[in-house]
């Protein structure tokens, strides 16, 4: 349980890593593909048992954090599944019986969730996706806003099963300011409509100017009979409503839909910025690459003409790099340019912006600066690469490098190809008439 204000709590005493599952059922070849299936997905623990007697020795001498098991056994005694949750154990229910009233009874008790034995492919995936579910919950948030004490409990009750952390509040006003100004994600929001001080309804108004249907879903409740509520619920912006008094499969179901629509948001958050990062940057130096540069540069000529500023450009190549690779290795020479561009990355100033332009050059942009500024950092890059002794584990010694500069300044130009063109000319001279220094020639001859 931890604390995080004089009058809020995140309730987390339930949750724990999913690392070791007993699983009890009496069909070898079900028992066996869904162990494997877990070991293989979430690299876990599986202890199995076909029976009550081989299960309870196996109780005896360990711990689990999830326990699968068949309702039916067959040498039940009838009270073991009274006798897990007894025990708190987390407990995963697969029953061949479709009897209503059995399935009534299941929705009662304070388990994690019951499913019918069909084909094993079925309840492979089923069982699969909740425990992928359980182990992405440990690290989730729901934040519980109901004013009546007696329907929180029963919320928690549900929740708690769920291996997720809560945080409840008897007013619409309290979560709201608690979800703005927190810095923790919240995952989930579960309201009652008529709250006191902010309701449902203008509760899930506010929270809708700052976070979408996808990035905090919401899920609201009510025991009104009034048939314009639902409606009006859905457009102020909840993801979905449910009517009291709440029936435990209908909630969990709902409650993990919208989970699963965070989870699906976050991972696509997740997967959009790998793909820009894969787009935009270099993966062995973790600089810039050359489509950044174009997709950018534009604005950069645009805002420095408009100001009438300058712009220069240093197009940098490490000296004699094929005699690195060829004397040290390739996995040597991908150091020595990672370990380049990290003292690039010291040296410059947080508006220069540094390009892995090409094997082992690299391009400075430098805005707002003037020839006597870029020149003088130019030497400054130049020399602190020649005193650094770049460190190779896998050769005999560690090694020194030095490097050539060609800059250009766009004053003289009327474009930025003709920039780059100008520094890579001067680069050019300067690798050819006794490489580690920085050459400047303004005119193109």
């Amino acid at each position: 349980m931890e604390s995080i204000s004089t009058d809020t709590i995140i309730h987390n005493e339930h949750c724990h890593a999913i690392k070791k599952i007993l699983i009890i059922e009496d069909t070898t070849y079900l028992l066996n593909a869904i162990s494997n299936d877990l070991i293989d997905s979430f690299a876990i623990v599986c202890d199995t048992a076909e029976n009550e007697v081989q299960a309870m020795s196996l109780l005896d001498k360990n711990d689990y954090d999830l326990i699968i098991c068949d309702l039916y056994l067959p040498d039940s005694s009838g009270n073991f599944i009274g006798y897990l949750l007894r025990k708190k154990h987390k407990l995963l229910i697969i029953t061949a019986s479709e009897d209503e009233d059995q399935r009534l009874k299941l929705t009662e008790l304070p388990i994690i969730d019951y499913l019918y034995k069909s084909d094993a492919k079925s309840i492979i995936k089923y069982i699969n996706n909740t425990v992928a579910r359980l182990i992405s919950n440990q690290k989730s948030y729901v934040v519980i806003c109901d004013d009546s004490k007696l329907s929180r409990m029963k919320l928690i009750q549900i929740i708690k099963c769920q291996n997720i952390q809560y945080i409840q509040f008897d007013d619409g006003l309290k979560a709201y300011n608690f979800i703005i100004n927190t810095k923790i994600k919240i995952n989930l929001l579960i309201t009652d409509i008529y709250m006191p001080h902010l309701d449902g309804i203008n509760l899930t108004r506010k929270i809708r100017l700052k976070y979408d249907e996808n990035e905090l879903p919401i899920l609201s409740f009510s025991a009104s009979t009034n048939i314009s509520l639902v409606p009006k619920i859905l457009k102020s912006g909840a993801n979905d409503f449910i009517t009291k008094p709440i029936y435990n499969e209908e909630f969990l179901t709902r409650f993990n839909a919208c989970l699963d629509r965070n989870s699906l948001y976050t991972k696509n958050i997740e997967l959009l910025k790998r793909l820009n990062e894969l787009a935009t940057t270099d993966n062995l130096t973790k600089l810039y690459n050359r489509n950044f540069f174009y997709s950018t540069i534009s604005h950069i000529v645009s805002n420095a003409e408009r100001k009438k500023t300058h712009y220069g450009v240093l197009m940098i190549d490490i000296d004699n790099f094929k005699n690195i690779n060829d004397t040290c290795g390739h996995s040597n020479g991908d150091i020595v340019l990672f370990e380049s561009a990290n003292i690039l990355k010291l040296i410059a100033r947080d508006s220069d912006l540094i390009f892995r332009w090409g094997g082992e050059e690299f391009l400075i942009l430098i805005q707002n600066t003037n020839l006597d500024d870029l020149l003088f950092f130019s030497e400054r890059v130049r020399s602190n690469i020649e005193s650094t002794c770049i460190e190779l584990p896998d050769y005999r010694e560690d090694i020194n490098i030095t490097i050539s500069i060609g800059v250009s300044i766009n004053e003289n130009y009327s474009n930025i190809d003709n920039v780059i063109n100008q520094a890579d000319k001067n680069l050019y001279l300067a690798k050819n008439s006794g490489k580690n220094q920085v050459i400047y020639r303004a005119l193109d001859s």
